[in-house]
């Protein structure tokens, strides 16, 4: 069944006809985002100045400035800005064709939040704001788009080393691809198997790289994904119960029920009333 079909739309990125955009923290948003919802592009979120805070899936975080926030496709945002400035940056993931040798699976990392110096911050955010400059041009050359693209991955090509990831930031990593497929096949994929046939590898080398970068095993982090989508389909509540467990493809009521008890300790509707509780 296709998000069409369920009525689940993520929000679109605005001005789908253009390469990213670049708007001020209390820019006039196409949405209601005074609710939870869910992009399908990737957004990158400085903090100049002011206060806020932010839930991003089921993590709430204060905002302040100097900060910088990395938002993926598919998880859930909510965001009250109260008297923070700033800026937002958002792109789609198919822009990672111009930003070679970088990967958009390189971008998940364990934490969304990175906290920086004043000096890093200030480079990065007057990289954003030329972007911006650039983007004021209602018709961009072929230079200015490379331009763009170049000061994009500046800021994207950062985060790596504010994350303490510098070694091998550029070198393709098994976890990470394996990390970055999971959102994307969650609904239909559940087998361990299955997400090496897209990688490439056998079970045997996923499970050992798996363990050593998370100390968790390939099927453990496919039922936290999975446990991770429901909750997200529980908060956004246009669904019930019974058609969450048919969009995430279990093959019975019963067993979508035991599956939630199995790893939460919760019956579905218990989950449910939990997790929207967090958003009050």
């Amino acid at each position: 069944m296709s998000d069409k079909d369920t009525g689940v739309s993520p929000v679109q990125l605005p001005q789908y006809n253009r390469p990213l955009i670049i708007e001020p923290l209390d820019y006039k948003n196409p949405y209601d985002y005074h609710k939870p919802h869910r992009h399908d592009y990737f957004e990158i979120i400085l903090v100049e100045q002011g206060e806020g805070r932010q839930f991003i899936d089921f993590a709430e975080y204060q905002m302040s400035g100097g900060q910088l926030y990395a938002i993926y496709p598919g998880q859930i945002h909510l965001m009250h800005r109260n008297s923070a400035t700033g800026l937002l940056i958002q792109f789609r993931k198919d822009i990672f064709k111009f930003l070679q040798p970088l990967k958009h699976y390189q971008l998940y990392f364990p934490k969304q939040v990175f906290s920086l110096d004043a000096e890093s911050f200030t480079h990065l955010y007057d990289v954003a704001v030329r972007m911006m400059g650039l983007l004021t041009n209602k018709e961009l050359t072929p230079f200015a788009h490379h331009k763009l693209y170049s000061y994009l991955q500046i800021i994207l090509i950062s985060l790596p080393e504010f994350n303490e990831a510098k070694a091998d930031m550029l070198t393709p990593n098994l976890v990470t691809r394996f990390l970055s497929l999971l959102p994307q096949h969650i609904k239909t994929e559940k087998k361990v198997s299955d997400y090496c046939s897209m990688i490439g590898c056998s079970t045997e080398k996923l499970n050992d790289a798996c363990k050593v970068s998370l100390g968790k095993t390939p099927l453990k982090l496919i039922h936290e994904e999975l446990m991770l989508e429901i909750r997200r389909l529980m908060l956004l509540n246009e669904l019930s119960l019974k058609e969450i467990a048919f969009e995430l493809n279990f093959d019975s009521q019963a067993n979508f029920s035991g599956f939630i008890k199995t790893h939460s300790g919760l019956t579905p509707s218990e989950l449910q009333l939990a997790t929207l509780e967090i958003y009050k």
